[in-house]
């Protein structure tokens, strides 16, 4: 089974726009620390629902405290805390799209991947066609996916 990691961002996007699918075409199961199901459920909207009623997505508890501790002296959110905590912990890919959160889990050893490598993979594995990923891409932009312009162009011209 595979087995990936989630911070709270990518979630929400992909929910909001209602692209899960493009983890579950690559993902079996996706763990969440408690911090980050907390920050979904303090949404109290749409988002909420489509994620708790996903039954691909698992609630995980931190049971390594010495780990959560050592990223506790960092400068994240709580959810970012727990994601890279979980993700060292049980030693498993990490879905974040934060450039501080993704630079500590690297600097841990985490192995990354954000949004732009999962729409990647899909497009790479045959589930979306070029013009459907550059509508996805649109789609998370409306809803607050950040992205420089030098980054999507970079990774446009890379595909």
């Amino acid at each position: 089974m595979k087995v990936i990691i989630s911070d709270t961002t990518a979630l929400i996007i992909l929910a909001k726009t209602n692209h899960l699918e493009l983890i579950t075409n690559l993902i079996d199961k996706v763990y969440v620390p408690v911090a980050v199901m907390q920050e979904i459920r303090y949404k109290n909207d749409i988002v909420k629902l489509i994620i708790e009623s996903s039954n691909f997505i698992e609630v995980r508890q931190i049971t390594n405290k010495d780990i959560l501790n050592d990223i506790k002296n960092t400068n994240l959110d709580l959810g970012e805390t727990e994601a890279i905590a979980l993700a060292l912990e049980l030693d498993l890919r990490l879905i974040i799209d934060e450039k501080s959160g993704r630079k500590i889990a690297e600097q841990k050893g985490v192995k990354i991947i954000g949004l732009l490598g999962i729409l990647e993979a899909n497009y790479r594995l045959e589930f979306i066609s070029y013009r459907d990923l550059l509508y996805i891409l649109d789609e998370f932009k409306r809803v607050g996916y950040r992205l420089n312009s030098k980054l999507e162009k970079s990774f446009l011209e890379g595909l």
